[in-house]
């Protein structure tokens, strides 16, 4: 399987960087619909995701009107199993994406560069 042909490149993506404040965070994940995205730093390396849960949590436990004083750098988690190089191999995609909507892409830099959907994977599955 070639992934670059199920592949959401980062540009067509609603992702975060870790130095966004939380408030504005929170608003852009709200807006996109999605309820868990990738995470890239200032250099475009991915570091993990969030999901509405974390920003929930967070929220209970300081409230909505204190979440500009923390960046998602403060909530993210470093999801190694939900990244895989851009050489992976269809085993390995398939066995990684049994667990979770989408697989986080990355090259040998760890820069991300998409995703790979599970939608993505039974439609390629299905040709």
């Amino acid at each position: 399987m070639n992934i670059f042909n199920i592949l959401v490149p980062k540009q067509m993506l609603t992702y975060l960087n870790s130095n966004d404040t939380l408030d504005n965070a929170a608003d852009f994940l709200i807006a996109s619909g999605y309820t868990a995205v990738p995470v890239v730093d200032d250099a475009g390396i991915y570091v993990g995701i969030v999901s509405e849960g974390d920003f929930l949590r967070i929220e209970m436990d300081e409230g909505r009107h204190n979440l500009g004083k923390y960046k998602v750098s403060d909530i993210v988690r470093t999801d190694e199993e939900g990244a895989v190089l851009n050489t992976v191999t269809k085993s390995e995609v398939y066995e990684k994406i049994l667990d979770r909507n989408f697989l986080s892409v990355v090259d040998d830099r760890r820069c991300f560069i998409g995703i790979i959907t599970r939608k993505s994977v039974i439609l390629e599955l299905s040709k």
